[in-house]
């Protein structure tokens, strides 16, 4: 692959204008020990940077950084609006507003397995009035041949919004398959809160409510096993119902319920929540959630789950004091809710710093549907059955490389965000490196057929985004600017234009004299290929370079 960097060649470069050297040599440090490379990132610099409003430079290349964290991919119609805008207008924008789904996941198993419940094909099977979730083969069809397509396809058709990858968040933090959190049905069967009484308390729920969702296992968290012991006895008499339609709701049963005083550590300021009897037994679960909330810890361990999303996997003391503890405070002063903390830290020095961009691997799902909206793959629009089918290849591939939307590995979500000490790195290795380079040789050549569709990025229509797609610098400037989240070095950008889009030639006229001759007769099958082979190529290069599995 020419002269390309290794990852950690690549990091070490460019350190921010706020990077700082620490005095302890990387290999001493004993909290970057513990990491993967057992260096500290950045020959030993990370950044003091804190939430002060980030007052640099608006270009094309800080809203690129932006769109990449917030969005799955950026395209130049993004870059084009947002770049229009104050950066507090374009976080207000990706943050404000969600435009939700309108539409729902629709009956197109019917060759596969014939809907008992009489839905017909192309029709919702979540509003059809017969339905319901009683038949185990049946949701299985449901779940694995259409939600999840179809969820896949709102990740692809995406607005300029953070929703789909904040959607992505939660249900990795609460390791959601098809339910949601606390007393949800599927929840309460999913982690036995469901066969949680009073004579056999179960702690299984309590244990992860705490461990997993709310106040972590870092060392600043302090439960107790005897606060999860009494946890679970609040949580007893919750279970889940099957009405009439077939669907579950949740009841409370109080017969199940510990009616004793439920007593805490002091981690929880030496809380005593009283036991209830009857119907009044489940107020003790909202209790118990702003117990648990009003501690320092939740606010912190919930930013730190954010900071590693859309940040970094480090979070040293630096991070810790000067991002970590005040967008926990600003969590705990707007009552918990996510926007104000998402805006403190997108609109921020830290965010925009250097050693923070173009250090995160892509995890599938933002791997191969950035690749699609970055080149905006032409998909089916008419059919329903080919609509789904295409965005099952896009799961399918994503699932391949160890990412299910809809079906994390277990409790705790996908290992990448919480795994020590690889964390990202779990992303890679050498079966998925070429899944990865196999896949993207095929989309940037020949395409993959898909129901007598071809999906494949066209080089040519991205080039012609450009202002001067005739000139050879330009080209490699713009695909780097566009594809690549750091600038690569002379010797790259050489390499890439002399050796790939020039294909030996010596002088910028052999692409410009090309690309006049296509764009005079776009027609002419020799004038074409001439310049898709070359753009082709130059794609399938970057695409397979070790920078651009980073943003």
């Amino acid at each position: 692959m020419g002269t390309n960097l290794t990852r950690r060649e690549f990091f070490s470069r460019n350190i921010t204008r706020t990077a700082t050297k620490d005095k302890i040599p990387a290999k001493e440090d004993p909290f970057f020990n513990k990491y993967a490379n057992k260096t500290m990132p950045f020959q030993g610099a990370r950044t003091e940077s804190g939430l002060s409003l980030y007052v640099g430079s608006w270009t094309e290349t800080e809203v690129l950084h932006l769109l990449r964290r917030t969005t799955f991919g950026a395209n130049k119609d993004s870059v084009d609006m947002l770049k229009a805008m104050s950066l507090t207008d374009a976080v207000n924008l990706l943050i404000d507003n969600p435009q939700f789904p309108t539409s729902s996941p629709i009956n197109v198993y019917d060759n596969l397995y014939h809907d008992p419940q009489g839905c017909p094909f192309g029709v919702s099977w979540i509003e059809w009035a017969g339905s319901n979730d009683s038949d185990p083969m049946l949701n299985a069809y449901r779940i694995n041949n259409t939600f999840k397509q179809w969820w896949t396809g709102l990740m692809i058709n995406q607005q300029t919004h953070i929703l789909e990858k904040i959607t992505l968040f939660w249900a990795n933090h609460f390791s959601t398959q098809t339910g949601d959190f606390t007393i949800d049905p599927h929840m309460l069967l999913f982690l036995n809160g469901n066969s949680n009484s009073a004579s056999a308390p179960d702690e299984n729920y309590a244990r992860e409510l705490q461990e997993l969702f709310t106040v972590g296992k870092g060392p600043g968290s302090a439960y107790t096993e005897d606060d999860v012991k009494q946890a679970a006895k609040i949580l007893t008499g919750w279970r889940r119902q099957e009405q009439p339609d077939g669907f579950y709701t949740t009841i409370f049963n109080d017969n199940e319920h510990d009616v004793t005083d439920k007593q805490f550590s002091s981690f929880y300021a030496n809380t005593v929540i009283a036991g209830k009897p009857g119907q009044d037994g489940q107020t003790e679960t909202d209790e118990l959630l702003n117990m648990i909330l009003a501690t320092d810890e939740a606010a912190k361990y919930i930013c730190r789950c954010l900071y590693r999303w859309f940040v970094y996997y480090v979070i040293d003391s630096a991070a810790e004091q000067n991002v970590i503890a005040p967008l926990a405070d600003i969590f705990r002063s707007n009552n918990y809710e996510i926007a104000p903390v998402l805006k403190a830290l997108l609109n921020s020095d830290h965010f925009f710093d250097l050693v923070n961009r173009g250090c995160i691997i892509k995890s599938p799902v933002d791997f191969y549907m950035g690749f699609c909206r970055e080149f905006k793959i032409d998909l089916e629009t008419t059919y329903v059955d080919v609509i789904y089918s295409q965005w099952d290849q896009f799961w399918a591939m994503c699932n391949e490389l160890g990412q299910n939307p809809g079906d994390p590995p277990n409790v705790a979500g996908w290992p990448a965000y919480y795994q020590e000490p690889i964390f990202y790195e779990a992303w890679i290795n050498s079966d998925t490196i070429q899944k990865r380079a196999r896949v993207m040789g095929i989309y940037t050549s020949t395409g993959s057929m898909v129901d007598g569709t071809i999906l494949k990025s066209d080089s040519i229509r991205f080039n012609k985004q450009f202002a001067h797609p005739e000139d050879p610098n330009e080209v490699i400037a713009n695909f780097c600017k566009y594809l690549l989240p750091q600038p690569l070095t002379e010797i790259q950008i050489a390499y890439l234009k002399q050796s790939v889009l020039l294909t030996g030639q010596v002088n910028d006229t052999y692409w410009t004299n090309a690309w006049n001759d296509y764009t005079a007769n776009p027609a002419d099958p020799v004038a074409k290929g001439t310049i898709l082979g070359r753009l082709d190529s130059l794609v399938n290069y970057i695409t397979n370079m070790e920078e651009y599995q980073l943003y």
